[in-house]
Order: C-alpha cells, then sequence, then structure tokens
C-alpha cells in the first residue's frame, strides 16, 4: 500500500479523521469478534458447519459471545496505553504485569496458555512490589533456558492494542510490541511477530482508506527494517516463496500454535479473502458499506476454519482486518454479542462499547 496520505488523512500532529477513529476503533472490536467467532470450536468437539455462531463453550467454557484470553490479555494493555503511558517504561511494564497477574488470580481467568500461565504465577506473590515486570521477563527468560520453546501465541494474540499506541512513529511502535511480548515470551521469533503484527496495524490505519479494491493490507514485507538485521532473511524468506508465501493460501502451516504460524494463518486468510471475492460478486454490487462487511467475513470466517487455534487466530487475524476495514465493516449482530473480562470498575463485565472507547483512548494519547 502507498505509504503517502491522502487528503483525507490525518496532517501531522492533528486530529484522526472519522475513517481513521472507525479503523481505530476496529482493531480491538474486530479482534473480539474474531475471537468469540473461534471460541466454541477450539477443542475440536464442536464441527464448524456453516458460519461460526456465537455458541460459547470452548476451553475456557465460556457463555455465548464472551471473549476469551486473547482479548481479556489485550484489554489489561489496553487500560495503560489509553493513559498516553510509554509501553516500553518500567512503570507502564509493571502495570500492565499487574494486571495480568489480577487477572489470574483476583478475576479468575480460566483459559489461560500454559507458558504465559507458567510466567504469571512465576511472580504473582510480589505483584504489589516494585519490579513486577523485570521479575516476570526473568522468569520468561528462565523458562526459555530450560526448555528452549517459547514461541507460543500468546503474546501476538494479545497485541493488537499495542499497534494503536504510537500511531506516528512506527520505532516507537516497534519497541513497544516487543517490550510488552518479553514479558512473558523470551524468544526473539514471538518480539519479531508482535512487531510485524503491529507495525501492519499501524500502517493500515495512517494509510488511505480501503476504497473497494481488492483487500490490499500492509505488507508485511515493508516491515522488517523494524527486525533485528540477523532476522531478516528468515523472515523474508517465510513470506516470499516460504511456508506464509502468498502460494500457500490454501495450505497454511499446521501448527498455528507456534507464533510464527499464527501471524501466517491471518496474513494468508486475506489472500484467501482476494483469491474468493468473485464468489460474492453480487454483494460487491451493493454499496462500499456491504462490500466491506463481505470482505471482513470472510477474512475472519477464513482465518477460524483453516486454523487449529481458533480463537487465537480469529483475533490476530480481527486486529488486522479491524485496522483496514473499521469497525463500521463488522456484522452489527456479533458487535451487540461480544463482552467479556476484565471488569469495569462497576463489577460489570466489558461490551463492544468499552472496547471502541479504549481504542480510541490510546490512539489519541499516543499522538500528544
Amino acid at each position: 500500500m502507498n505509504s503517502t496520505l491522502r487528503d483525507d488523512a490525518a496532517p501531522p500532529h492533528g486530529p484522526l479523521t472519522d475513517s481513521q477513529l472507525d479503523r481505530v476503533e476496529g482493531v480491538l472490536l474486530a479482534q473480539a469478534v474474531g475471537d468469540v467467532m473461534g471460541v466454541p470450536y477450539e477443542p475440536g468437539d464442536v464441527p464448524l458447519e456453516g458460519a461460526p455462531q456465537a455458541l460459547g463453550g470452548g476451553l475456557g467454557d465460556y457463555a455465548p459471545g464472551e471473549w476469551s484470553d486473547d482479548t481479556q490479555m489485550s484489554l489489561y494493555i489496553a487500560e495503560v496505553a489509553a493513559t498516553g503511558a510509554d509501553l516500553t517504561s518500567e512503570a507502564a511494564l509493571d502495570d500492565i504485569a499487574r494486571g495480568w497477574c489480577h487477572w489470574v488470580l483476583e478475576e479468575g481467568a480460566t483459559d489461560v496458555g500454559v507458558q504465559t500461565r507458567a510466567v504469571i504465577e512465576a511472580v504473582a506473590a510480589s505483584r504489589n512490589e516494585p519490579g513486577i515486570a523485570a521479575r516476570m521477563r526473568a522468569a520468561a527468560a528462565q523458562l526459555h533456558e530450560r526448555s528452549g520453546r517459547t514461541a507460543g501465541n500468546d503474546a501476538l494474540m494479545r497485541n493488537g492494542i499495542v499497534g494503536l499506541s504510537r500511531l506516528q512513529d512506527r520505532r516507537a511502535t516497534a519497541a513497544a510490541a516487543r517490550a510488552v511480548a518479553e514479558l512473558t515470551h523470551a524468544d526473539p521469533l514471538a518480539g519479531d511477530c508482535c512487531v510485524i503484527h503491529a507495525e501492519m496495524i499501524r500502517s493500515n490505519i495512517m494509510n488511505p482508506p480501503w476504497a473497494g479494491m481488492p483487500y490490499f493490507g500492509a505488507n508485511p514485507l515493508a516491515t522488517l527494517d523494524l527486525i533485528p538485521a540477523q532476522r531478516r532473511t528468515y523472515w523474508h524468506d517465510l513470506f516470499d516463496g516460504g511456508a506464509l508465501d502468498a502460494t500457500h493460501v490454501h495450505n497454511p502451516p499446521d501448527d498455528d500454535g507456534f507464533t510464527v504460524n499464527a501471524l501466517g494463518h491471518a496474513t494468508l486468510a486475506f489472500v484467501f479473502a482476494n483469491h474468493s471475492g468473485h464468489r460474492s460478486a453480487a454483494a460487491m454490487t451493493r454499496g462500499r458499506a456491504d462490500t466491506a462487511r463481505v470482505w471482513m467475513d470472510m477474512v475472519l470466517d477464513r482465518a477460524v476454519r483453516a486454523s487449529r487455534d481458533k480463537d487465537t487466530v480469529g483475533a490476530i487475524t480481527g486486529a488486522i482486518a479491524g485496522s483496514y476495514l473499521g469497525a463500521g465493516a463488522l456484522d452489527p449482530q456479533w458487535v451487540t454479542t461480544v463482552h467479556g473480562l476484565p471488569r469495569r470498575a462497576d463489577g460489570a463485565e466489558r461490551d463492544a462499547e468499552n472496547l471502541r472507547a479504549l481504542a480510541r483512548a490510546t490512539a489519541i494519547a499516543g499522538l500528544s
């Protein structure tokens, strides 16, 4: 996508346009919808026949329409990011780390990744003492030293909100994505995935809105200057000729519990929508809003249907799709359905309006 802003895009350091704000809100909202779409089918006990339904159940025994740990964890990041805090600062990372400890110990989180739970529980007893983020990073590093395998997809699933935190500074966004990832995931590939994902989101919002052409979102290859030089060839080869290349649109990698493959499922879902768009030609003629909804539905449906870790891949994909097509492209029935933890100050669960508000606050605070 052309990186030059159109006349209707935001001037430097100015307010965001209505289109950009819709895309900002779309990041958390489409993430939550993709998450909820995948929840019922996550263990594989319930077959996905026809369109995904908000049935609840899944690994967390969720209520119908309740989002999973993917979105829950991201909202603890959002509460900090919405203040305008620098997410690379120890103070902000401490707040995020304490939030996750509260989530596991007090909120009653049920579906928590094995690696993430191990890291959080290793430091939770000292959550109210200074330096919780540093201790959490140390626990993650120790786990990596013991196992050598800490590139699960849990850091990526919660990452969408980070892409909104510094919209006019791609390097600050990348640094924040890696800093938040490293709280629980020491493997550098986990951090790389979060950098690529966050930059795709940031770029989508800061570039012109979708104009009804085939789905051309931010190109992951254009993010690789933000990756350490020693791993750029690895990533380039994956996206250009390797397992994540567009030629693999009908056979995405199997193990999407691995963060690299989970990101690949997301990017390949967009390629699939382009390949399949002609099937919805009649819907495409009904106007841009309907067309955007068709594309959003195709991308999210493909992400969930083609994956094993369905709620997580749905969430990862949804954050990117929302940053490109906006909240307005989501089916209103899904929007009114989604809800979940963490609870608000009044004890009620969060809903779509809370997601919109947190996303918008994060984006606006990061511009000042």
